[in-house]
């Protein structure tokens, strides 16, 4: 299946479909005041990755402010046309393009390295033997001293958060998608790729081999504990030791 034009066919219905889903909404907000509270004050340049129809990117706006310069992407064009029709300050804008082309695209987007980058349910939908090359692109876009935040379901090696996981999509996120006309395709795959995805001990040796560090990873309160985790690192500075 071509991931993009699935969730071309999911834009319509997926802000509705996060509605319905508790915390969903609140854990973007943590995720983005944790990156920028953990950057300097001022005018700030980040990047949203997977930015998706800009939920993401509302979460950052409220988080650093209608000044800062944020940047979304994604590889979905009817997601970006969900997101281009709300209302942004004008330092946000958005590209069209999936995660690898972010090199290029960052040439053409960002006048030098960003402050921070939140990438929010991205690199599961990166195929896994892609995924250390993207860690490395983002890592390059980030200037040292910034951070990353990755938010997304992390099931793998604990019994307990998969079958939670599989019994919600089940029980909830299929009906929810049937009874909203969402495109059960999408939902499908949902179930499947979070099964499939990096454990959290697998997403930490990535970020580690390109070279972040000071690591920290939380997860929610409520049914998405244990399951949706949100790691933050760091780029080390210039000649540091780590």
């Amino acid at each position: 299946m071509r991931l993009d034009e699935e969730f071309d066919r999911a834009a319509g219905r997926y802000d509705l479909l996060t509605r319905l889903n508790p915390g969903y909404h609140a854990s973007l907000k943590a995720a983005a005041t944790d990156l920028v509270r953990s950057l300097p004050t001022g005018h700030l340049t980040l990047w949203d990755l997977g930015c998706g129809s800009g939920l993401s990117t509302g979460a950052l706006v409220e988080a650093a402010g209608p000044q800062a310069r944020i940047v979304g992407l994604d590889a979905s064009a009817g997601m970006l046309a969900q997101a281009l029709a709300k209302d942004w300050p004008p330092g946000v804008s958005f590209v069209h393009a999936p995660a690898q082309e972010l090199p290029a695209v960052a040439a053409a987007e960002v006048d030098g390295p960003a402050d921070g980058v939140l990438a929010a349910y991205l690199l599961r939908n990166v195929h896994a033997e892609q995924r250390d090359e993207v860690v490395a692109a983002i890592v390059d876009q980030v200037r040292p001293g910034g951070w990353v935040a990755l938010q997304d379901y992390h099931v793998k090696g604990d019994r307990r958060a998969a079958f939670t996981w599989s019994a919600v999509c089940r029980l909830v996120v299929t009906p929810l998608a049937a009874i909203t006309r969402g495109n059960p395709a999408i939902y499908a795959y949902l179930r499947r790729s979070v099964l499939d995805n990096d454990s959290t001990a697998e997403l930490e040796g990535r970020l580690r081999r390109a070279g972040l560090t000071d690591l920290r990873r939380s997860t929610p309160r409520g049914w998405q504990r244990g399951i949706l985790h949100t790691v933050l690192a760091r780029r080390p500075l210039e000649g540091e030791v780590v």
